[in-house]
């Protein structure tokens, strides 16, 4: 019984604060301790009704997961188009370092990563904004339909929060290191972009709980009977029991096989979920390393998917033409979570089966994560890099 209230910020009611706290990153931001000493909060200032307040506190954090992802996605942006820059002016062995491959590899994957992430974003964003608009066109008044439309979405939310938190990170990492001896100074705006990500795998909930509450809110949708979860991994198991096809699919049409690919992925993690879920049933919540090892696999299906969905629909408007970095950023996003798919499904695998199950499961996981088409993912990268330094700006 939870209810939640504004309090006004009045030193005669009892409030006091300690000193502002000194923090590795965001230090423009007030970070200080709060006191209430038998401070009065008037009724007419409870928030909602009594009783909603862990519900509200639930949706913000859902709302908040999502604004940070935004928020991320904005300083990735400004890191990315800085490391460019610098790529391009720094001139060493009488060339620019944007001409060396080991810089074009971190140019091309901070570049990808960002997309991705933007791609899953505004992914989000619009099924919360259209599931409000069919509530509100229901009746449901519009506080209510912010929400129920949030939560509905609460599990993508975390899966953002996760993805893109450490997606920033790991950007202004290699800026730092594009920058060299220069990017460890306090001068280069690699040093602050640094700091200040970190905080964004801490807050809005750390993603180690982010990881475990996506899976876990999934798995509870399904006891519920909201999605049909068990159904599909029933499937999947007879799957594996028959003959796999080995006829050869026509990929001809843009982004057939990575569709194809993105659907056996889907696989592998009902596979792993499935199994893991009739192993253990409501114990599972005890093994938090299972857990975020197929959050990985949750997380990484959700983006990959949202990029080529992303991708699609950006050459279908814009034509291939204009298009062909977003198509190579897809393709080596996608190289790259089957591989992360394989190795966090295999760890999962193996941390449960014994036997013949584990033998018939890593059998399953192989088929769910062969390429009929490998891509030349190097080539990729020289191609979305090639944009990026003649653009002297992430430009996507």
């Amino acid at each position: 019984n939870i209810t939640g209230f504004i309090v006004e910020n009045d030193p005669s009611n009892g409030i006091s604060m300690n000193e502002e706290e000194h923090k590795l990153g965001i230090r423009a931001s007030s970070t200080r301790q709060v006191f209430f000493n038998e401070t009065k909060v008037p009724v007419e200032n409870m928030l909602s009704e009594r009783g909603n307040g862990f519900k509200i506190a639930m949706n913000a954090l859902n709302v908040g997961r999502i604004k940070l992802a935004a928020a991320c996605l904005d300083a990735q942006r400004r890191v990315t188009t800085g490391a460019i820059h610098y790529a391009n002016e720094r001139v060493q062995f009488n060339t620019a370092i944007a001409n060396f491959g080991a810089i074009r590899y971190k140019l091309a994957e901070m570049a990808t990563s960002c997309y991705a992430g933007e791609s899953a974003t505004y992914r989000a964003a619009k099924d919360i904004e259209n599931r409000i608009k069919a509530r509100e066109a229901a009746g449901v008044s519009h506080q209510e339909a912010e929400l129920k439309g949030v939560e509905e979405y609460a599990i993508e939310c975390s899966i953002l929060k996760v993805a893109v938190s450490e997606d920033i990170q790991n950007c202004a990492d290699e800026g730092i290191q594009i920058f060299g001896g220069m990017g460890f100074s306090e001068d280069t705006p690699m040093e602050s972009a640094w700091r200040d990500a970190r905080i964004s795998r801490i807050y809005e909930g750390t993603n180690e709980i982010n990881r475990m509450l996506s899976v876990g809110m999934l798995i509870k949708k399904a006891m519920k009977g909201h999605v049909d979860l068990l159904g599909p991994a029933m499937k999947v198991q007879e799957e594996l029991m028959g003959i796999p096809d080995f006829n050869t699919p026509d990929y001809t049409e843009l982004f057939s096989e990575e569709k194809e690919m993105v659907a056996k992925l889907k696989k592998a993690f009902l596979m792993v979920a499935g199994a893991a879920v009739q192993k253990f049933g409501p114990d599972l919540d005890a093994h938090q390393q299972l857990l975020m090892a197929a959050a990985d696999m949750l997380i990484e299906i959700y983006v990959a998917e949202s990029t080529i969905l992303r991708t699609e629909k950006l050459v279908k408007s814009s034509g291939d033409a204009t298009t062909t970095e977003q198509v190579a950023m897809a393709k080596l996003y996608l190289y790259k979570s089957v591989d992360i798919v394989t190795q966090k499904g295999k760890e999962s695998i193996i941390s449960f089966a014994e036997g013949d199950e584990q033998r018939m499961m890593l059998m399953g996981l192989r088929r769910f994560t062969k390429y009929t088409n490998m891509p030349n993912i190097v080539a990729l990268r020289e191609q979305i890099t090639t944009k990026l330094v003649a653009e002297n700006a992430y430009c996507f």
